[in-house]
This record gives C-alpha cells, structure tokens and sequence, in this order.
C-alpha cells in the first residue's frame, strides 16, 4: 500500500515524471503560443471563443430570455454561481458575451484564482491523508497543469467547481453527501447518474432525501430567476436528441467518450473523409460496433454495482458512477475527465491500482502535441493574441487515445469488481484514510 514507506520513493518517482510531462507540454503551449499567436490543441479550434463558455452563459444569467430563446440546458443554480462570480470579481454586466469579456478582466483573473484554489481545497479534503505533503504537493502541480484541466480553463466553464463536491461525496455519508450530490446535479444535470448508488444500495431514504433535496434546489432557484425556468427540461430532451449540432472539430478536441469516434463516421464532414479509405456500408458498421462496445462497458459496469453492491464501498460504487457518466457520449463533454483527479484516493486503494493511476496519467498527459491530421482552416480573430492569425487545426493523439483510455478503465473497474470476493463492512467510519491505509472502509447504512 501507500501508506508503507517502501512505496513512497516509488510514488515520489512516478508523481515526478508524470508531472515533469505534464509541465513539458504546458511549456509546449506557451511557445506554440508565443511563435503563432494562438493555442494548439487540444484547445478548441475557434480561437475566438475563450472564455466564452464562461461569459454566454454569464451573459444569459441577466436575460430573461435564457430558457426561451437561448434554449439554455443549464439549471437555474449555475447562473446564480455566475452572478455571484461576476459580482464578486466586479465583472461587466451589460453589453454582449464578447463585451462583457472584454470589459471583465478581473472575472477573468478570478475565474484563474478559482482554477489554482480548487484541487488545493480538495487536496485538503481527509480521504486525502494517505498521500505526504510533498506527494500532494506534486499532485497538486500535476493536476493544474494537466490537459484536462488547462482545455476547462481556456473554456471557462463552470464545471471546474464540480471536484470538490465529488471529494465530499466519496468521504462523507449521510446528510453530508445527499446536499453534495443535490448541488452536482443543479450545476450539471448528468450527475443525477449517481444517484444510482442509492437503488443499488436499496437507500431508499437516501434516495428520497437527495430526490427532495435536488427538487427544492432546482424549484427555489428557478423561481427566483425565471418564470420559465421548466422550459429546461423540453431544452434538455430536445438537445439529447439534437443530431449534428456540433462541428468535427468541436467533438475531436478533447473527447472522453469513443461516442466522439461514431459521431464523427455519421456526420457528413467525417464521413466525407473516411470514404476515401472506406465504403459507405463500412463506415455505418464501424459506427454502430463503436456504439455497441460503449453500450456493452456501460451495462457491464451497471451489473457489477448491482451484483456486487455488498462487496463495493461508498467511495467505489461513486467513482464507478462518474466513470459511467464520463462514458456517456458527446454531450457530456471531456470536461468530465477533470472529475478523476477526486477519484485518485480511492482508486489508489484497489488491487489494480497501479493500473488504474497509469491510464489517469494518460488521460492527464499532453498527448495531443503529437499531431496526427492537420489543416489549415483560414483567418481567424485570436482573442490572446487580440490579431486575425492564419489558423492551422490539428488533431492530436490524445483526441483518438483518451476516450479508449476511458472507455477501458470503466471495463476494468467493472471486472475487477465482478470478481471481487471480499465483503465491505456495515459500520460508521465516515472517513477513507483508514480503508486506504488497509482498514475495512464503511458502506452508507440503509
């Protein structure tokens, strides 16, 4: 384990070289930058648009308009986060996004305080105790200069606050955990996957409790911004079934589900591209055994949890979950890669936990500055750069090697659990550090 000191010089050598890749491709960035005036990928190819999945949707948090003609898929509660955001920060707000952008540099600057604060707050968290200060030290570098977290920046979107509230939910029970899951699924609505656990763990209580709890978050919230604050659920089902709303290069740039791969075989533009290599019939087959895979791995993890519920811990049966939610599709973005770095205590616990941290630190690596198709794409206005800059798109490895990666870390939690054998105990622990450190752990009473 960890926790013995023979581990430690192996753990302070593997943290250092992952985190010296990862401050070699930050350097990367910062002179791609520097020679061409823009960001490389995996960063979004409309160089225009940083930022601006922060200030749209802070724009829409003044409009009365956000449900009904922006069609907005974001509960009420984040653009009450973002009025806070732009009030304390002394934001701009009136004028268009690209106004308020302009005129925001201090929400901006604070938006940057936000990205730096949050994986040291959630390394603070107690389920964190089995690492050494140093250890958490190179982690916490690791973590901020990960391509994960860099392409969440450059976004600006409002996910980035999310960790924390995943590390609550994996080390604390009860009440606790119920508002924690509540508040994930009123900033991003895909979280209410987690409340899966509670049916697994036949909670009804907790699941009523954290039902309840979401419902007057959404309700109250809605009601004081909105009058057509239920529209956001016709917005919702209508965007699930929206087909080619987003571009191929929208979808490749920092992909987490290999639902990127299908999309881009059905959407004209990539299959205009792969019919130089293959048929027609080809390309819909691909895309259908792509979809069939990704839906095979996320019924064999729904088994696993439900068939081996009383020999999964708390914390477990969470990071399976969010694993899932990761998995999903396109429309949960790669942003959700950025939730694993609260998974790392837990994962670092199970037998295959070297396995485990090696495909996180692939996630987490810049691969993409390994280039595997490039086009140039025209005259684009850079906004760091503030100059129109002949852009070149490309695509890199780590587009094509995150989502496998992904994919296939949710197939071996899911085995791993199938065959595990050992029973978690029913106690009250509320904390993981001794489960970590070779203690029995806790499960939630029912």
């Amino acid at each position: 384990m960890i926790s013995s000191e023979n581990w430690r010089p192996k753990v302070l050598a593997y943290l250092s070289i992952v985190l010296l890749l990862n401050l070699a491709g930050f350097c990367y960035y910062i002179d791609y930058f520097a020679s061409n005036g823009y960001l490389p990928a995996p960063f979004i190819y409309d160089k225009s648009d940083t930022f601006m999945d922060l200030f749209n949707t802070m724009y829409w948090a003044y409009e009365d308009g956000r449900y009904t003609d922006w069609g907005s898929v974001y509960p009420p509660l984040g653009f009450f986060i973002l009025r806070l955001v732009n009030f304390v920060f002394a934001g701009g707000g009136s004028g268009d996004p690209a106004y308020m952008r302009d005129n925001s540099l201090c929400v901006i600057a604070g938006v940057c305080l936000i990205y730096l604060a949050i994986p040291a707050i959630l390394l603070q968290i107690k389920y964190w105790g089995i690492f050494s200060r140093i250890e958490k030290c190179l982690i916490y570098f690791t973590i901020i200069s990960s391509a994960p977290m860099l392409f969440t920046l450059e976004r600006g979107n409002l996910i980035i606050i999310s960790p924390i509230l995943l590390g609550l939910v994996l080390s604390k029970i009860g009440m606790t955990r119920s508002v924690c899951i509540a508040l994930l699924i009123n900033i991003k609505p895909y979280f209410v996957f987690l409340m899966i656990y509670y049916i697994a763990r036949q909670n009804l209580k907790g699941f009523v409790t954290c039902s309840v709890l979401s419902g007057l978050i959404f309700a109250i919230s809605g009601l004081a911004l909105d009058d057509h604050f239920f529209v956001f659920f016709t917005n919702l089902l209508d965007f699930s079934q929206e087909d080619g709303l987003f571009s191929v290069r929208e979808v490749m740039a920092l992909p987490s589900s290999v639902s990127a791969f299908s999309y881009v075989l059905k959407h004209p533009d990539g299959a205009m591209f792969a019919s130089d290599f293959l048929s027609s019939e080809s390309i819909a087959m691909i895309a259908y055994f792509i979809e069939v895979a990704k839906w095979g791995v996320l019924a064999i993890s729904l088994v696993a949890l439900f068939m081996k519920s009383a020999q999964i811990r708390d914390a477990e049966a969470f990071s399976l979950l969010v694993v899932v939610i990761s998995n999903l599709g396109i429309w949960v973005g790669g942003y959700t890669l950025i939730f694993y770095i609260a998974l790392i205590p837990v994962l670092i616990g199970m037998r295959a936990k070297w396995l485990y941290i090696s495909l996180l630190s692939i996630i987490a690596m810049p691969l993409d500055i390994i280039p595997l198709l490039g086009d140039f794409i025209g005259e684009q206005y850079s906004y760091l750069a503030d100059a129109f800059i002949d852009i070149k798109w490309t695509l890199g490895l780590g587009s094509v090697v995150r989502p496998v990666v992904n994919l296939t870390l949710l197939l071996l939690l899911s085995c791993e659990f199938i065959v595990r054998k050992r029973k978690g105990t029913n106690d009250n622990a509320v904390h993981h550090a001794d489960f970590l450190a070779g203690g029995c752990g806790f499960v939630e009473r029912v």
